[in-house]
């Protein structure tokens, strides 16, 4: 159990730092390429952003001149 709760924080730390080195849109890419987005995105969307609020969002999006 505690290797699949070490996992998920590695692959949450590297999405992070996806985003935040390469912006939404190649993260998004890279997330095709690597077939993640072949899961359910409003699944995953919860999770990627569930500890997160609206403005949060809203803020980091506008860091990234969307």
């Amino acid at each position: 159990m505690k290797n699949i709760v070490k996992e998920k924080t590695l692959i949450q730390n590297a999405f992070e730092i996806l985003l935040k080195e390469l912006g939404p849109e190649k993260t998004i890419r890279v997330w095709q390429v690597l077939g993640i987005f072949s899961k359910d995105y409003l699944k995953l969307r919860k999770k990627l952003f569930k500890s997160k609020s609206l403005n949060q969002i809203y803020k980091e999006a506008k860091s990234f001149n969307i």
